[in-house]
């Protein structure tokens, strides 16, 4: 689809969303309750389990490039690290849940670092080699800066990082505990949820995180809308910054030159959870509830972007101050504008109120 065609289909879409009359929905609790157990036994289960399964793999290979400290070890870890954080974003989206405990989702990434305190941070601890610091007990009340994915991205992808493994071995034994940690972290928001799920295995609770099946649907909802404003705003506005002077360390993990495929993996996951899911998806809710037209252009929406986001050159960090590539980004922007936009005002067709936006104020 070329630029003036996604324009073109954002107009007409934008214009179908205001016209479609709708009603004030009356969906059973049952119903509710079939697209819960769906969302999480298909997405949100398999999500978490794939990130602690990735994380598993990444703190054994930091494991094996400290003991044998090569460009091949390295490699494996710069692979296995991507996998992770590949992984991290397919489920980022869900920020309810055993991931809030304790701040987990900014441990697991503290990101946008607006003041750099990532590597500040981590500077300051691979100075003073502190044998303390590589306990499990130190990551107990470590800033969140320095217990992530960012600060593992800082030491593997640093400028001639093989050598500053080898002459200071401290800092691969820091990359390595930070491995470890967040192992812990990721199994144990994995396992969690294992209990945490029971909240959306009931149509009603008196005693329960949620009360219906509906208000349970909310937090899964809110998931699939409030992710789009990240990736818009934060993804994509953010670096590209005003007057064409984009900063290409604004993007998110430019350092692995990962950026691009970060977006990708956040919108695929976002329409897998859409209408991907086989047994039950909004998709097929909002069909059922006669809002067809709606259904299918969301649909489109998504195959859009996705398409478009294909055809951006990578890494993203090196083209992104080029005109043509701020375009196509400024028009990515405006079609995760409508989705946002087409996914929010359908919620009355399910007679959903999301209310409160936990990015509000950010």
């Amino acid at each position: 689809m070329s630029l003036l065609s996604i324009t073109r289909y954002s107009t007409m879409s934008l214009a179908l969303l205001l016209t479609i009359p709708f009603a004030s929905a009356d969906i059973s609790q049952a119903r509710w309750l079939k697209l819960n157990q769906a969302a999480v036994n298909e997405h949100i289960l398999p999500g978490y389990q794939t990130l602690a399964d990735k994380s598993k793999h990444l703190a054994a290979d930091s494991a094996s490039l400290c003991k044998a400290p090569s460009q091949t070890t390295l490699k494996q870890t710069q692979a296995s690290f991507i996998e992770t954080l590949n992984a991290w974003q397919g489920i980022q989206h869900v920020q309810f849940g055993p991931i809030e405990l304790l701040m987990r989702n900014y441990t697991i990434q503290f990101w946008p670092d607006k003041k750099n305190l990532t590597s500040k941070q981590l500077n300051v601890i691979l100075s003073a080699q502190d044998p303390a610091a590589l306990q499990p007990e130190f990551f107990k009340t470590a800033s969140i800066a320095v217990k992530g994915l960012p600060a593992i991205e800082r030491i593997i992808f640093a400028d001639n990082a093989l050598k500053q493994i080898e002459t200071t071995p401290y800092r691969c034994q820091f990359l390595h505990a930070v491995s470890e940690y967040l192992v812990l972290q990721t199994q144990n928001t994995t396992d969690e949820w294992q209990t945490y799920k029971q909240a959306f295995s009931t149509e009603s609770s008196e005693e329960g995180i949620y009360e219906t099946a509906q208000e349970a649907s909310i937090d899964i909802m809110k998931a699939q809308v409030e992710q789009l404003e990240v990736i818009r705003d934060l993804k994509i506005l953010r670096p590209l910054g005003n007057e064409g002077k984009a900063k290409a360390r604004r993007l998110e993990s430019w350092r692995s030159q990962n950026a691009l495929q970060n977006i990708q993996m956040n919108i695929q996951s976002l329409h897998h959870l859409y209408s991907g899911i086989n047994t039950y998806n909004l998709f097929q809710l909002l069909k059922e509830e006669g809002a067809t037209d709606l259904a299918e252009g969301i649909e489109q929406q998504f195959i859009t972007i996705e398409s478009a986001l294909t055809k951006l050159p990578t890494p993203l960090s090196q083209h992104i101050k080029e005109p043509a590539v701020r375009q196509q980004l400024l028009l990515i922007s405006q079609e995760l504008e409508q989705l946002h936009t087409s996914l929010d005002q359908s919620m009355p067709a399910l007679g959903l109120l999301l209310g409160f936006n936990s990015r509000d104020g950010d």
